[in-house]
């Protein structure tokens, strides 16, 4: 990664996990802008960091994201693996900074993991009181120690900068299309928009938020998509979460926001800890779709590991967006 930094390329997105099959490997994908001429001015001391924690520890990772935004640098990418280096542990919690400025970067972050706990909802509210609002989730859906298949272990990111405003949630979830919208223009009413979402295999969850002392300032039209195939139609507006869902997909869109247009990419990648001296046939052929839709102005916004692949590969979803032309 350090290599490919000083190279020109930037973190674009981290691959997270999908299914309670977790990798062994942690998925970076990098853009590089074409010419270079076309690139931004370069950081001084470009670089990156990778952070680990274990489930048991993930809280832990605040000092070392704090510590980073002191030093100019941003977080990339979050994501879970199966427990690294024989630490015992139910899984390992993994983040990717990049260095975007060689002063602080003025943003506070929070850790926190919940385990569908009474408790650990109670520490997301008292980090969103105190302006810490919801950036990034990663989960691990329905692992084998819950007995509930729709539950999730999630690890949510929140940050707080000089704007930020206390702020209370509201979670919505469900299985189909109509009652997830339905719920979600419920909390909208209420001046609710949404923050986070995330999936297990029967339903997606969406966490929406208000400031404490009134709506939220931006009006929104939500609607779900849902769909056979893995895709997103631009013309339901904003693409806000896309995840595989039983036997199709569920799509979060804003209608109010169509400057943007989508395309993704479906692959495969080495999923081991073995050193790869020469990259297979199928991790080329992910490079060259993702560069083809690079040619035409696209960047990866999220990635997405799935469980299903030949062995020792894995599958992996990408998702694109450029501005709509």
């Amino acid at each position: 990664l350090r290599r490919l930094t000083r190279e020109g390329h930037t973190c674009a997105a981290v691959a997270k996990p999908s299914g309670p099959g977790l990798s062994s490997s942690v998925a970076v994908i990098l853009s590089k802008p074409t010419p270079p001429s076309a690139a931004p001015p370069a950081v001084a001391g470009a670089d990156v960091r990778v952070v680990t924690a274990t489930a048991d520890t993930a809280e832990e990772l605040e000092a070392d994201l704090n510590a980073g935004a002191a030093q100019g640098f941003t977080p990339c990418g979050l994501t879970l693996t199966a427990p690294m280096w024989g630490r015992p542990s139910a899984y390992g919690v993994v983040a990717v900074l990049a260095r975007t400025s060689t002063a602080p970067t003025g943003v506070g972050y929070r850790v926190v993991r919940s385990r569908a706990r009474r408790e650990d909802w109670a520490r997301l509210e008292r980090a969103a009181a105190d302006g810490f609002i919801v950036s990034r989730v990663v989960t691990w859906p329905a692992p084998a120690n819950m007995a509930a298949a729709n539950t999730s272990e999630i690890v949510f990111l929140a940050e707080k900068t000089a704007t930020s405003k206390p702020t209370r949630y509201e979670l919505v979830f469900a299985g189909n299309g109509p009652a997830l919208e339905k719920d979600i223009a419920k909390a909208v009413a209420k001046g609710y928009c949404a923050q986070a979402a995330w999936a297990t295999a029967e339903r997606m969850s969406v966490l929406l938020a208000k400031p404490i002392d009134g709506p939220c300032a931006t009006p929104h039209d939500y609607e779900i998509e849902e769909s056979s195939r893995f895709t997103v139609n631009a013309a339901d507006g904003e693409l806000l979460a896309l995840f595989r869902i039983k036997d199709g997909t569920m799509a979060l869109h804003d209608g109010r926001n169509r400057a943007v247009e989508y395309s993704t990419v479906e692959g495969m990648l080495i999923d081991g800890g073995e050193r790869v001296f020469r990259l297979p046939r199928e991790h080329r052929e992910l490079i060259d779709k993702l560069d083809a839709d690079g040619g035409r102005g696209y960047l990866p916004v999220d990635v997405t590991w799935r469980e299903t692949g030949p062995r020792g590969m894995r599958a992996i979803d990408v998702i694109l967006s450029r501005p709509r032309q």
